[in-house]
């Protein structure tokens, strides 16, 4: 009788298992997204504007906050001008990163098959799809945070590339500090290893020598931030550390960030373009009892920077709405041990029956293929079809890069609230002329809805272009003036 290792596709499961991933990412992260919810909300809009006024003339303090971010979205807008795609490119990019280091963190903690399992599951997740086309710098956070751990990792279990792992640790450490509540995931890294037995006995065999570059590489790329806060310590001080702008209304932020991570029973399904809950319920549960069970292993390494990230990253999460974000990466490491426990326990139960541990993978399927299934359905329809939600989100700029693909030269009237980001695009794109007047001379030209009123009532409407919406559907009006 044959053996299931004798079979080729049980050889190969593993191959084809990353290469589902792969194609998952790509469809999802790549195609997915670019289409859904399908606009730009106002947080992007000012996102790519922020990004847009970097330069050394004009470096001021506060822009140091999330300075990263905005020097990959200015590098995009720089390549691709400014399009929906080239101002969520970053996002998308890093959300791909973000995938990669999950898996190779979760893939050197648990078994193959528990790291394949949890990262389809967490690359699928409702708030993973939202951060990764979110032109805003919500995903960094989790990036560099997923990306420290394993950098941390493999300096301490790697048997290759070491003095690599040891910069990018360094240099990661200091973009973290770029981070709103980015100084904690380095207070974090340092506590565990100086606490640790394990961690601390190993750090102890380092080469000094390389410890010392990864530091200096650190320190140089830090110049910017030291210089911001020397010049305004109050306030990027106050950012960077998370904390509420003011702590006034504490007890609604809570009740507010509670709803929108774990709301269930939530009657507002979404708040500032965001679906409500987060978190799927199943996903929640799993998450919840992969905590349990890091709270049982608490002598491990990874339950204590777990435990140390939930005592910090959560209350800053309930206090700050905008910080709700970094619980992701704490529902990466609960949701990987989540599953690690149900198959161990499965297999615990059936040690010796082949039959038994078989027949365990059909219930693990549908439990997997439900999770995907309700998230993906949740994000995709949530952000296609939530009226609260498609209200947050403006298609306008990609109708006009659409006009502009008909139209050689075009003058573009908007109003005084929306010309800047049209400005930017005509810092790009020479072909778009901005106005927020007017102009005498001119003998057409494509009119906002909201600047429509500005055009004299002698001119000639010669096309309405529309989104897809059912309401204020009416975006663009062409106008030619009449001899």
């Amino acid at each position: 009788m044959r053996k299931p290792a004798d079979y080729t596709l049980y050889k190969y499961r593993y191959i084809l298992s990353y290469f589902c991933i792969a194609v998952l990412l790509v469809a999802v992260l790549w195609i997915g997204v670019l289409y859904t919810p399908g606009g730009l909300r106002e947080q992007e809009i000012k996102s790519v504007s922020q990004a847009s006024m970097l330069s050394r003339q004009t470096l001021e303090p506060s822009m140091v906050v999330n300075l990263p971010y905005y020097l990959l979205q200015r590098l995009s807008i720089f390549v691709f001008g400014v399009s929906e795609f080239s101002i969520k490119l970053p996002s998308i990019a890093l959300g791909t990163l973000t995938m990669l280091g999950i898996f190779m963190l979760i893939r050197a903690w648990f078994k193959p098959n528990v790291a394949v399992i949890s990262t389809i599951v967490l690359a699928t997740s409702t708030h993973f799809l939202f951060q990764a086309q979110d032109g805003t710098p919500s995903i960094t956070f989790s990036t560099v945070a997923v990306w420290l751990m394993v950098a941390g990792m493999y300096v301490t279990r790697g048997k290759h590339f070491h003095t690599f792992w040891k910069v990018l640790g360094g240099v990661l450490m200091s973009v973290a500090l770029y981070l709103p509540m980015g100084v904690y995931l380095d207070l974090i890294i340092i506590i565990v290893a100086l606490v640790h037995p394990h961690i601390r006995a190993i750090i102890k065999r380092l080469p000094k020598k390389k410890l010392l570059i990864a530091l200096l590489v650190g320190l140089a790329a830090m110049a910017p931030l030291v210089y911001a806060l020397i010049l305004e310590p109050k306030g990027i001080g106050k950012i960077l550390l998370g904390l509420p702008p003011d702590f006034a209304h504490i007890k609604t932020n809570a009740l507010l960030s509670s709803l929108s991570l774990f709301g269930f029973a939530a009657t507002d399904s979404a708040a500032d373009g965001l679906l409500r809950p987060a978190y799927a319920m199943p996903l929640a549960a799993i998450a919840l009892l992969g905590f349990c069970r890091l709270a049982a292993t608490h002598y491990t390494a990874r339950s204590y920077v777990t435990i140390l990230m939930s005592l910090v990253m959560v209350p800053l999460a309930l206090l700050n709405y905008n910080n709700q974000y970094a619980v992701f990466v704490l529902m990466v490491i609960a949701v990987a041990t989540g599953f690690d426990f149900l198959i161990r326990y499965w297999y615990r139960l059936f040690p010796c029956n082949p039959y038994a541990r078989v027949a365990g993978l059909l219930p693990l399927s549908v439990l997997v293929s439900g999770l995907i299934y309700i998230s993906v359905n949740q994000y995709f329809n949530g952000y296609t079809y939530n009226p609260a939600v498609v209200r947050a989100y403006n298609s306008d700029l990609s109708l006009v890069n659409a006009q502009l693909q008909r139209q050689k030269n075009m003058t573009l009237l908007a109003d005084a609230d929306e010309a800047p980001i049209y400005n930017l695009a005509a810092h790009y794109n020479k072909s778009l002329t901005v106005a927020t007047e007017l102009n005498p001379e001119a003998t057409q030209a494509v009119a906002t809805r909201a600047a429509r009123r500005k055009i004299p009532k002698e001119w000639q409407l010669e096309s309405i272009i529309t989104n897809a919406r059912a309401q204020n559907g009416d975006r663009l009006y062409v106008y030619k003036k009449l001899p």
